[in-house]
Parts: C-alpha cells; structure tokens; sequence
C-alpha cells in the first residue's frame, strides 16, 4: 500500500512538473487567449452581441439561415427565401460555408454565442498566427509575443476589422498561416506538406467568406515567391518555386471549389460581374498628410487607420537596422507597396489596370491591411535589435516587461473597448410579432430606407418566417434591383403586389394608392436596425398569391434588353392584368419556337431583330391559329400603335385561380398544378441557375415571367416540384471531396513512411 501511495504521489509530482514545463513552453500563447477574452468580455454571453450593425443584421440573418439550414431542414444553406424574395446564400462571397462560427452554431445551437465565440477565437488566431510565424523566422518568443500584440491591436483592427462582418476578421486571422506556411515551404527541402497547408489556410478564407482580403493575400504571396528566386541558383529556386506556387493553387482551388464554384457563379449574374468603377475601386484613399493618424496613433481620428503606437512604431523603426536580413527587405517592400496602394497613387491605378482581380475590388484603401501585417513583422526584428542593446544591463527582464507593458496599454487606451448590446428578440418587435400572426404566403418590404439596397430589419422577419422584397450586402442580381426601383417610382401597389408583398412597413406615414393603412405600432429609434421597428403599418391591396393559375399568357421575343423593357411597358399600362395574364420573357429569335408552343400564348411580342424571312411561316401559321402578332409584321407592319395594344389586351379576360402550395424549404417547393394555362410563382428561380422544376418524373422548361418571377407551362401535372441543386454546387462539392481524400492518403502515406523509416 506504501509503494502504492509512493508511486501515485510520484505521478502527481511528475504531472504538476509537466504542467510547469508546458506554462512555461507555452505562457506567451496562454496570455494571448487570456487578453482575447479579456478583450471581448462584454460578449461572454448567449444573449448580447458585438454593437455592430453587421453583426446585428447580417451576421445574425446568416448564422439564423444556417442552423435553420442545418437543423430544420438537414442541408446546406444554398438558398434563402429571406430576402430579395430569395437569392443564392452560401453562393455570396461574403457568406461562411464552413469555419467556426458554423461548427459553434452545430455545437451549442445558439447563433448569439456561436458568432461570440467565433470573434474570440479568430482574434486569438490572429495573435497566434504571428506568434508562430515570427517563431519561424528563428526569432524568440518574447519578440514574437510583441509582433502578435501589435497585430492584435493595432488601429486597422479597431477602425475596420471590428466594426466590420465577422468574416473580415476571420480573413484577417488566417493571413499569418497561409504565409506561415509557404515561407516554410520555400525554406525547407520537404516543401509538399508545407504547400498543402498553405492552399489549406488560403481555402479556409474562401470557406470562411473571407474574400475582403483573399486578393491582398495571393498578392503577397505571389511577390513572396517571386522574391524567393532571386539568390545563387535561380533555376533551381525557380523550378521549386513554380513547384510551391502549382501545389498551392491546386489545394486552395480543390479545397475551396465547393464555394468557390458556386460564387463564381452567382458573381457572373450579379451586379459584380462588370467590374467596379474607378471612384468605386478608390473608394477613400488614405491621405499621406494624416500620417501621424494612419501610421503612428489615431487618437481622435474618425478615418482608416493602420496605427501601430507610438512604442510599436519605435520598434518597427529600428527593424530598419535589419537590413540584411533578407526578411527585412521584403516586408520593407510590402509596407512601401502598401501604403503607395493605400493613398490612391499611380500604383493603385496600375493594379486597378493590369492585376486580375483588383479591378472589381471596393475601397483600395484597405490595402491597409498589408501594411499591418509587414509592420507587426518588422517590430518583432525592432525588439530583437532593442533586446541586444539592452543585454548589457542589469534590468533587461524589467525593460522587456516595460516595453510590452506600454505596447498594451497604448494600443488599448487609445481606443474604446468593443462594447456589446443586448440582442432583441424578433418578437419583441411590435409590427413584425402583428405580422406573424398571419400564417399565409406573404412578403413584406421595409420603405424605412429610401435605397433599394440596404439592411432594413431582414435579420428579424427571417426568424419570423417572414420572407422580404428588398435585401442588403454588396452583391445582387440588377434586373430584380431594377424591378424594385421600377416598382418604387411608377407602380407600386402593381409590381409589389405580384412579387406577393401583402405588407409594407415604414418609418412615415404614406400616400400610397391601394395602400391600406394597417396600424402604427411601438418604436425603438435608439435601436441599431430601427426601421424594423416602423411604426407605420401598410396592407397591398393588389396583393396577388405565392402562387396561381392564369390562362392568359403573352410571350415577349427578342434580345434580353429589349424584352425587359418591352414588357415594364406591358405592365405599366393601364389595361395590363396581372390578375389574368402573365407577361413572358422570351428566346433571342422566333425561330427557336415551335408552333405547338407558340399557340399557347394569346399575344406575341416581337422586339427589333427578332425575326427573320424564316419565321414567317410559323409566325403565319400561330396568326392563322388565333394569335395576336405585335406588330402585326404580316401585314407588313414594323411598329405597334397604343390602341393596337390597348386592343390586344382588352380580348384578355378572366381571372386567376390560387394554387395551393403542399410543400415549402429553402431548397425545394412543391405545388398542387392541377389547373389549365400557367402556373405563375411569385419565386424568381427561373432567373437563377440551379433551380429546376420535374412534373411526371421529368424535368420540364421554366419561364421568366413579369420580369421578376416564374411561370411554368401546365400539361396535365399533378404536381410540380422545383428544386435548386446548381451544378456548380455538385461539381464544386466532388472536387472538394477529391481533394480531401487525395490529401488524406498523401498524409497518411507520408506518416506511415516515416515511422517503417524510423524517423
């Protein structure tokens, strides 16, 4: 029993020296969690959030999608009828697929203390990604420990990284690995590993939504690579180069082509597609007259800053001394690219030109960023030059202590900690908990804000099952931003009515024909999204249903641009009826019709250019069946008169019938099609890739309708299901897995080798 309780005392002893030994390995990378939390001590809670507009409506309206995608309907969130009366989700660029805040949200289920948890963590990493990159560089730990503190805390971190979307400081966080790794690619013989998990972390930023600082990433790592040729033995430096670069771009491609596909592809339909402007791409430059404010400290300073601190300056200053260091030179390289990007010079405009990818970027001025990143490298080789001049004395503990101590309480003074406020349930909203009360297929749209675009309260009406006409973020399709604003300027109560908005909320009183006012409920003008709160309640008089019957149809031939136009002329006229027609947006020419089709449609509009001496026949034999033919180009007509068409639509009669909905996800939608013409759907799928409609076991074709929605022509169904399950998707997600098993097998080869090598 003695030998007993002698060796488990032993075992205790040994287990509190381990303890010891691991502190004291590791007491740098402990603190850094410790002043995370310490941080961000106001949003240890599942019920209070960062008081962060971006996180109180985009941040909560996409983690809410999520666990409802998740839990409630056991898939990906590909698609949200939420907002802009659905759109793609996980296909925005901005939008996590998979990071954190996606696997707190599986764990605990609570988006608040999911997206809190989240914002610790990847400020935590930010810290330890430059700790152990510096570590890299053969640098101590209490150097290292410096350089994470100033990339922790430095003024590009409190004047964009928080204040902005979860996803900049995610992007922001996994910078140090990505480069982390490749520089121990390029140092290293064994560079496959490290080339892998460099294209690993570079994925995550695409998983993770990162894009705001993707392109500023691959920038720096090209011209990292690029520096690494030069020295003795170019060709073969260059060979492992290429080699390094390849490996990458494989993994960060095959790692991230479950997201990446899909956002590319929602990008080439979007408002993003073209490009921004130069002003756009601007956005506001910093200005070299403010330096002190830019560089060194930003107290009082309203604009983007990258300030370090006057101490971190100091030490960023004396990492100059380190000029031989081939280290040195290059990030002295980046800081100088950086901040000529940053102001707006001759070089913005060059990259604005001539490097892929930065000609549709917002806002150049968060090139920043690369300026953060050099300094907070070129401060830990400061510290290293201060630290050997200060090896000769006799306090040189005390001096470090001293030096950290002023880093901290510098760069934390000079800003105001993150504050946090308590999170409003979307019940607790007066006009939309009125609202929910009604279980019927309905929208709303939020007149609080005069712009299209914008977050008006969208966050809540999801967690009431509310789904909104307008929408918010930096990406959306134009022809439905254009629907809207045609709808706002000439016809509301019409155009809203049929993408099915039964409600308009707003913040005045309004003078809107067949606008019915429905009450004025509490306001909360001190709240960060008060226009959600109203007060002022409308009901859509010509309110049409989610989905219905007509049999009146008129086909619009022509070129996109021209149909467009031609049917808003449709449907801003008086005698148009929504009620019983539908206006279609058909193809380019006649000629891709056939008859049997053509006769299904009561009136066909023919645009300039549409038409050719080989449609005539079908053209006659459609005339021949009934069909009204505009202009009537058989009679040798090339325009339509206003009574020519007032005429047409006047022989339009009857009514719709509302067809019952049997099943709705975000995902899929079935309805009962047992009615004769058309089934319209207040849904904008047929406007987007990846929506598809079977009836009968088939696939069957559908239509863009009213500018906005959908139609499908009826034969006889039962039921038609729509789903959306885009290829890009599909094929991103094979890729992806491709790649995960290949890696895996490379790794665990690898592994296995080593150990039969006995290494």
């Amino acid at each position: 029993m003695r030998r007993w309780g002698y060796g488990k005392k032993r075992t205790r002893v040994w287990n509190i020296s381990k303890l010891k030994i691991l502190l004291k390995e590791h007491i740098y990378i402990i603190i850094l969690l410790l002043l995370s939390v310490l941080f961000f001590y106001s949003i240890l809670s599942h019920n209070r959030i960062l008081n962060n507009i971006h996180y109180i409506n985009d941040m909560t309206f996409l983690s809410y999608n999520v666990r409802d995608s998740v839990f409630s309907q056991k898939s990906l969130h590909l698609w949200t009828p939420y907002f802009y009366s659905g759109q793609p989700l996980m296909a925005i660029p901005e939008s996590y697929l998979f990071d954190l805040n996606f696997l707190f949200i599986l764990i605990f289920r609570n988006i608040y203390l999911a997206m809190n948890l989240a914002v610790i963590s990847y400020f935590f990493l930010a810290g330890l990604g430059m700790y152990l990159l510096i570590i890299s560089f053969k640098k101590g730990s209490r150097a290292a420990f410096i350089s994470a503190l100033v990339y922790m805390l430095n003024g590009f971190m409190h004047s964009f990284i928080i204040s902005g979307h979860l996803n900049i400081l995610e992007s922001y966080a996994l910078i140090p690995f990505v480069f982390l790794f490749v520089y121990r690619a390029v140092k290293n013989e064994k560079w496959l590993s490290d080339s892998i998990i460099a294209g690993l972390f570079f994925a995550m930023m695409v998983l993770a939504g990162g894009i705001i600082f993707f392109i500023y990433t691959g920038f720096l790592i090209g011209i990292f690579l690029a520096f690494s040729i030069v020295g003795r033995g170019f060709l073969k430096r260059l060979l492992k180069v290429f080699l390094i670069g390849s490996v990458l771009l494989l993994a960060l491609v095959g790692f991230a082509a479950i997201k990446l596909l899909p956002a590319l592809e929602f990008e080439g339909i979007s408002n993003r597609n073209a490009g921004v402007s130069y002003t756009e791409y601007l956005g506001y430059p910093v200005k070299l007259a403010d330096s002190w404010h830019v560089f060194v400290s930003n107290i009082g300073f309203d604009g983007l800053s990258g300030a370090l601190g006057i101490a971190a300056f100091i030490l960023l200053a004396m990492g100059i001394f380190s000029y031989r260091s081939k280290n040195v030179i290059f990030f002295l390289i980046v800081v100088a690219v950086s901040i000529m990007l940053a102001s707006g010079s001759f070089l913005a405009e060059m990259f604005y030109n001539y490097v892929p990818g930065f000609g549709k970027m917002r806002h150049i001025e968060r090139a920043m960023v690369l300026f953060v990143f050099s300094a907070s490298v070129l401060a830990a080789y400061g510290f290293e030059n201060l630290n050997t001049k200060l090896s000769k004395i006799k306090f040189k503990n005390a001096a470090y202590l001293f030096v950290v101590a002023l880093i901290i309480i510098e760069l934390i003074s000079l800003h105001k900690m993150p504050s946090s406020v308590k999170v409003i349930d979307a019940k607790d909203i007066p006009i939309l908990a009125h609202i929910s009360k009604d279980k019927d297929f309905y929208r709303t749209i939020n007149m609080g804000l005069k712009e299209i675009i914008g977050a008006a309260g969208y966050n809540y009406n999801a967690q009431l099952g509310i789904p909104e006409a307008k929408g918010g973020g930096g990406i959306w399709v134009n022809d439905y931003a254009s629907y809207l604003a045609v709808a706002h300027q000439y016809a509301p109560s019409k155009l809203l009515g049929i993408l099915n908005v039964k409600y308009a909320i707003s913040d005045r009183e309004l003078d809107i024909p067949n606008f019915k006012p429905a009450g004025k409920f509490a306001e909360c003008r001190e709240c960060a999204v008060w226009n959600a709160f109203g007060p002022y309640l409308y009901e859509n008089l010509e309110l049409l249903p989610r989905a219905y019957f007509v049999e009146n149809a008129i086909l619009v031939v022509g070129n996109k641009d021209a149909s467009r136009q031609l049917i808003y002329s449709l449907m801003l006229d008086g005698k148009f009826n929504p009620k019983n027609t539908a206006a279609m947006q058909g193809k380019e020419r006649i000629e891709g019709y056939e008859i049997n089709f053509l006769k299904n449609f009561d009136v066909v509009i023919l645009a300039p250019g549409s038409v050719s001496q080989e449609s005539v026949p079908i053209l006659r034999e459609y005339a021949q069946n009934g069909g009204i033919l505009l202009p009537d180009i058989l009679s040798g007509k090339n325009a339509v008169s206003s009574e020519e068409l007032e005429n047409a639509l006047s022989k339009l009669k009857g009514g719709y019938a509302e067809a019952k909905i049997t099943k709705y996800s975000n995902n899929e939608v079935e309805v009962d099609a047992k009615g004769r013409g058309f089934l319209v759907l207040s849904e904008v799928f047929a406007h987007y890739p990846g929506w598809k409609a079977f009836a009968n076991g088939k696939e069957i074709g559908l239509l863009k309708a009213d500018n906005a929605i959908t139609a499908v022509l009826l034969n006889n169904y039962d039921s038609i299901i729509f789903k959306y399950n885009p290829k890009s998707f599909k094929l991103g997600k094979a890729i992806t897995a491709a790649t995960i098993i290949i890696v895996l097998i490379y790794f665990i080869a690898a592994f296995y080798l080593k150990r039969k090598n006995g290494r």
